[in-house]
């Protein structure tokens, strides 16, 4: 498909032409999202007071409580805390996997503009998140402590920050953007390199939308409104799903569409978030003064856990991107694997990904409060909780997978290779994927941030980066050869973060004041 040049009375009318229909889906995605809430809290209210399928007093109630049950947590208030954010991760992996497949189908230059640029907004996106994860651990323990007017501040603290960095990072890439493309990829086709460019400058303008929805994201995560957050979730993922029809399938925008559906989703969801938190109802109630007024204190402590962990997932990606280096010199059909099978293995660890979430608010709390005891006993329960959603997601997604795989309409050769790949993954995974990916959260929450993340990053290169290295190219693995290199840094992950959870250092950092 060619590219389609639009003037600017071209894009008046194209506005126009979608205001309507768009206004309309806006309304249907939010009263979708209200009814779908509402059934949550009937569903969680059922959870909490016990009326569900285990009866109060029960053999099942006492091992539940015994086993999930403190002073601060009830075992209903964990797992209502914990099913949003499991709806939540699967919900984002698939909507993600729907408009990957529509881009496909608009043309081969825009799947590969969009391609080329992932790797540089995944390492900007990887500073919100950091920032996100950083406010989650100041709200968490704020909530554990009981103190309200604190915790205002560190939500308006958290989106100044999350604004900031947006708006600085939005500037430069908007300014550098041709610069940036033709440095990074200039031998690309140059129609390519020119959808690259608008798509980076759209994504880029998309930021700012999107600081207020993670600033959001972060405040309630940390109160353990997981609820607002998978509200928030279903919105911007399904405007950008419907957006996306509209306008790469009915309208035929190729990457004007896409970018413009992005920006649409980012904005209607940051509004919302804004509202969520600022609304007279809310639990709350953050004034523009918690926002405006520069509190340093709090702006040190969320940098402080914020930027280890952005540090570490800057350099990720840069070995992510290192690692593929070297999978291009084994062929198409082996890059076009590992892209399918990273995409499809996401949902497979959906579930454990939201127990970690859970970790670093249920564990932050308890630092809060100030009980170190139930801290670890908890680091300990998410561990355990962990593990079992990993079986359970191999039991079920497994034989789904088929069905996945026929989205990417992937040749028989290509298909062989991504079932080696995603059972070469699965086997080690239910004994080191939850130690080495939860365990982290855990420790973060208790401010051993820098720890955690200098050892995920010297594993990530030394194992997957360095030894994948050997095991692809010169012992002749193939692929093949950097999956086996993942499940073996799961593995040195979690023994040396089980030993780092059994002593008490992580315990002993320095966390709000």
């Amino acid at each position: 498909m060619l590219l389609i040049k639009t003037s600017n009375n071209d894009m008046m009318y194209i506005l126009k032409r979608t205001k309507i229909t768009l206004a309309f889906v806006t309304r249907y995605v939010y009263y979708k999202t209200i009814m779908i809430s509402r059934e949550m809290d009937r569903i969680q209210n059922k959870t909490l007071h016990k009326r569900s399928l285990i009866k109060p007093g029960s053999r099942e109630d006492r091992f539940l409580e015994r086993q999930f049950g403190s002073t601060l947590f009830t075992y209903g208030q964990i797992f209502a805390m914990l099913l949003p954010l499991i709806l939540d991760q699967f919900f984002i992996n698939l909507i993600g996997l729907l408009t990957t497949a529509m881009i496909s189908s608009s043309s081969q230059e825009s799947v590969s503009a969009v391609s080329l640029v992932s790797p540089v907004y995944m390492m900007i996106f990887a500073i919100f998140n950091a920032i996100s994860v950083g406010g989650t651990i100041i709200v968490a323990q704020y909530k554990g402590r009981g103190n309200e007017e604190k915790i205002r501040a560190a939500a308006g603290q958290v989106m100044l920050a999350t604004a900031s960095v947006a708006i600085i990072s939005c500037i430069i890439l908007v300014t550098f953007a041709s610069s940036l493309v033709h440095l990074m990829f200039g031998a690309a086709n140059p129609i390519v390199i020119g959808k690259a460019r608008n798509y980076l400058i759209g994504v880029a303008i998309s930021q700012i939308f999107l600081s207020f929805y993670m600033g959001a994201f972060a405040v309630f995560r940390g109160m353990g409104e997981a609820k607002i957050c998978l509200r928030l979730t279903i919105i911007i993922n399904l405007i950008h799903l419907l957006a996306s029809m509209l306008f790469l399938n009915v309208m035929h925008l190729d990457i004007f569409g896409t970018s413009l559906s992005l920006n649409i989703a980012r904005l209607v969801g940051g509004v919302i978030a804004i509202w969520q938190l600022m609304r007279p109802g809310s639990i709350m109630r953050v004034s523009p003064r918690h926002i405006f007024k520069i509190d340093w204190s709090i702006l040190k402590s969320v940098f402080k856990y914020g930027i280890p962990f952005a540090l570490e997932q800057i350099f990720f990606n840069g070995g992510s991107m290192l690692v593929q280096t070297y999978i291009v010199q084994l062929g198409t059909i082996s890059v076009a694997a590992n892209a399918v099978t990273n995409s499809a293995f996401s949902i497979v660890y959906s579930a454990g990904l939201a127990v970690g979430t859970l970790a670093t608010t249920v564990v932050g709390q308890c630092i809060g409060a100030g009980d170190k005891a139930l801290a670890r006993r908890y680091g300990a329960k998410m561990i355990y909780l962990g593990t079992v959603f990993v079986l359970l997601s191999i039991a079920v997604m497994l034989p789904l997978m088929p069905v996945i795989l026929k989205l990417y309409q992937a040749p028989d050769e290509t298909l062989s290779i991504i079932y080696k790949l995603l059972f070469t993954a699965i086997i080690p995974m239910p004994f080191f994927w939850a130690i080495s990916n939860i365990m982290p959260c855990v420790l973060r929450s208790a401010g051993d941030s820098t720890f955690s993340s200098v050892f995920s990053l010297t594993t990530m290169w030394v194992v997957r980066v360095g030894l994948g290295y050997v095991f692809a190219i010169q012992l002749g693995f193939g692929v093949q050869g950097v999956w086996i290199c993942m499940g073996i840094e799961w593995a040195v992950r979690a023994l040396v973060y089980y030993l780092r959870y059994r002593s008490d250092v992580w315990l002993s950092k320095n966390t709000i004041t």
